[in-house]
């Protein structure tokens, strides 16, 4: 049996609360989650000013240690001629050896308005847990219904897989939202309410929680002090990071780290293979 902890963290490309970018800061966050892989999301790669036209993929790789693989749902054209291609996206950091890995673009609704940017899934297997499939993601922001066929994209890309599967990721609505109950439904749990001892949300909670505005779902009484809201991060109202298990592992423990490196608080969870 394996013991990991695993993360996802929307890293912001390194601006906090405080809007200050400050990649040492972020680091220094990762660190202290103690995670044996992170699934990072909105992380630059030469995309621009606002975070220094930083590789921040490998420069966090170099500080933390360990292996990155950085997967692009934004590649656009250098600033200047000759330059590095602006791309923006997904990234894993392992402490072990990355064996493969693949982005995988996920649709849009096609009866809504395009989406303001692309959404991917970066899938991923490492060493030491060659069994367990990494899935990272970040869904849309804006549109329901385009999260929703991201889902139905993230589910028909993980029926090809077989053995236990880990998806990490910043899903921008909460793990009861109706979108997100086709995880739920294809077998998928939540690994907050797994290492809270209690079963996911019955059809009535989730139908009485899209009722409701944004802020409040985090606070009601029926969650667990366990299940923690991540964002934003200074006073933090919305559950929308969330870490969601497949097969044959057991979560043991979920944590909400404290800290404004980001808008975004990062989740660990700590799960037996």
């Amino acid at each position: 049996m394996t013991v990991l902890r695993l993360a996802t963290y929307n890293i912001r490309h390194g601006a906090g609360a405080d809007g200050r970018l400050d990649l040492a800061r972020t680091a220094a966050t990762i660190a202290s989650l103690g995670a044996d892989a992170v699934g990072l999301q909105e992380v630059d790669d030469a995309y621009g000013v606002r975070s220094g036209f930083e590789d921040q993929a490998s420069r966090l790789a170099a500080r933390l240690g360990g292996q990155v693989r950085f997967g692009a749902v934004i590649d656009r054209d250098p600033a200047e001629p000759g330059g590095r291609r602006r791309r923006y996206g997904l990234a894993l950091l392992s402490r072990t050896e990355i064996i493969e890995h693949h982005l995988h673009p996920l649709p849009a609704d096609p009866d809504r308005p395009g989406p303001r940017e692309p959404r991917g899934l970066l899938a991923a297997r490492v060493a030491g847990a060659e069994s367990l499939h990494l899935l990272l993601t970040h869904l849309d922001n804006r549109d329901r219904r385009h999260r929703a066929a991201q889902v139905r994209g993230i589910l028909q890309h993980a029926e090809a897989l077989d053995g236990p599967a880990a998806l990490l990721g910043d899903m921008n609505a909460d793990p009861s939202a109706p979108e997100l109950a086709q995880l739920a439904a294809a077998g998928w749990r939540d690994a907050a309410w797994e290492a809270a001892g209690r079963s996911a949300p019955s059809p009535w909670r989730t139908i009485l929680t899209a009722a409701l505005p944004a802020a409040l779902p985090a606070a009601l009484p029926w969650t667990p002090r366990t299940v923690r809201a991540t964002h934003p991060a200074r006073l933090p109202r919305r559950r929308i990071d969330s870490i969601w298990v497949r097969g044959d592992l057991e979560v043991t423990g979920l944590e909400v780290a404290r800290s404004r490196a980001s808008d975004h608080r990062p989740v660990v969870a700590t799960i037996r293979v």
